[in-house]
């Protein structure tokens, strides 16, 4: 069992989900550390283990269970001696979790770090309110500018879990992002529910495009990048940024969930099929090389086979140059789960193979299109092999999407250097510095 040291407690974190549980998760970390707990124990050395759950879809809360199960038996043995569960699942479902996890000693929801502070211990002070210890490499951070949603899509739980959409201050922001600039971070990655919602609800104006620019003035940030972003809230204003904000990333997340108008429809994505390809058309026309990113969901109730098709087809025709796709699952209380037509297991399984197969042809061939240019690259870390790094291009958001590993003797956790594309590795790339 670990010993407590006259510091405080060892505390173990294991946080599970998006990158907005991973920010929660830094906060809490940093105000863990002020308040005198030792974090960062291996949780066989640990006296406390904290799981962070996501709970936004089904596959979601089970890996987060399964990780409980195998911290419940360090509990139950006695090598720790408390095991918290904090975040999205344990927000919704903390009354059944209670009985299905008995060896679980306290549950906490959102906004309960003070909560958690006590129950391990310690005492809140003003210093840790604001204090926050990265998890990510210490040149990129992601940076939460909103919480909650409010756009109410018929399959989504977020607004039932995180609640509705709210921007932070543009001063609290900006004053995050210098702190974080202060500290060596090169990379800001602005995330919340729907980033292209920022700042709807101020008295005064003040939406995304100028909290970008406002962020891009910011003497040592190099790469802004923004993720999460909602086609119906995609301006012309925000297209004109991409366009003239040079350090904004050539790179842009909007997860369309689906192109057929019915199932957008039934998806109340209050967006049309001519509204997402007018947009994409846009960013490619005012940005010639930037890189869309986006995400869909098979198998809604109602996809029928033409459909299915009809998004399959717009997928070739488009190229994308990341995709992500989810089979759907019905979420309890949401309208979706309720929806006439739902759509049999197998036949999304294999819906989900066609899309992810057509989209990795499309990868595939614009790596190889690639071999012989330059690009310039974020190194990461180093590999295992020597004189090998991890990096990304602008191209390549961290956690989600390839890498490009470079090949130099001298580089470093934190460099931006030029690179010469010399092969591809399936989604990855190889380049030499």
């Amino acid at each position: 069992m670990g010993n407590e040291s006259e510091l405080g407690p060892r505390i173990h974190l294991a946080s599970l989900g998006c990158a907005k549980n991973l920010v929660d998760s830094e906060k809490l970390l940093g105000r863990l550390a002020t308040a005198g707990a030792i974090v960062g124990a291996p949780a066989e050395e640990a006296d406390i283990v904290i799981v962070n759950t996501c709970g936004f879809i089904g596959p979601a809360r089970e890996e987060s269970i399964r990780t409980i199960l195998d911290y419940s038996d360090l509990r139950t043995s006695g090598s720790i001696k408390k095991l918290i569960v904090m975040g999205c699942m344990a927000e919704r479902y903390a009354d059944a979790l209670k009985s299905d996890l008995p060896d679980v000693d306290v549950f906490f929801g959102l906004h309960a770090h003070r909560d958690i502070l006590e129950a391990c211990g310690l005492l809140p002070n003003a210093e840790s309110d604001d204090a926050r210890l990265l998890l990510t490499p210490p040149h990129m951070a992601y940076l939460r500018i909103s919480d909650g949603c409010d756009n109410r899509c018929s399959y989504c739980t977020i607004p039932l879990i995180r609640g509705p959409f709210k921007s932070r201050s543009p001063e609290a922001i900006l004053a995050e992002a210098n702190d974080l600039v202060r500290s060596g971070v090169r990379e800001l990655v602005a995330i919340g529910q729907d980033t292209t919602s920022y700042g709807k609800e101020f008295q005064q104006p003040y939406p995304i495009h100028r909290l970008l620019r406002e962020l891009s003035k910011i003497e040592d940030v190099r790469w802004i990048r923004l993720l999460y972003t909602h086609p119906a809230h995609f301006t012309h204003e925000l297209v004109a940024e991409y366009a003239e904000n040079p350090k904004l990333c050539a790179y842009v997340d909007i997860p369309l969930q689906h192109l057929n108008d019915n199932i957008l429809r039934r998806m109340k994505r209050r967006v049309s099929q001519a509204d997402c390809l007018d947009l994409i058309n846009r960013l490619r026309a005012q940005v010639p090389d930037i890189a869309i990113r986006t995400t869909f969901i098979v198998g809604f109730p109602g996809e029928t086979d033409s459909r299915f098709n009809e998004l399959l087809n717009l997928v070739r025709d488009i190229r994308f140059d990341h995709m992500g796709a989810f089979a759907y699952s019905p979420e309890p209380d949401t309208p979706a789960a309720t929806l006439p037509n739902q759509v049999p297991t197998d036949v999304i399984e294999d819906r989900l193979q066609a899309l992810m197969l057509a989209q990795q042809a499309i990868v595939f061939e614009k790596n190889d299109a690639m071999i012989g240019k330059t690009v310039e690259v974020l190194i990461d870390e180093p590999t295992e092999e020597d004189g090998i790094w991890i990096g990304r291009t602008q191209s390549q958001a961290p956690d989600v999407d390839s890498v490009t590993y470079v090949i130099g003797e001298t580089l470093e956790a934190g460099q931006f250097v030029h690179a010469d594309v010399i092969q591809t590795e399936d989604y990855d790339l190889l380049a030499k510095a």
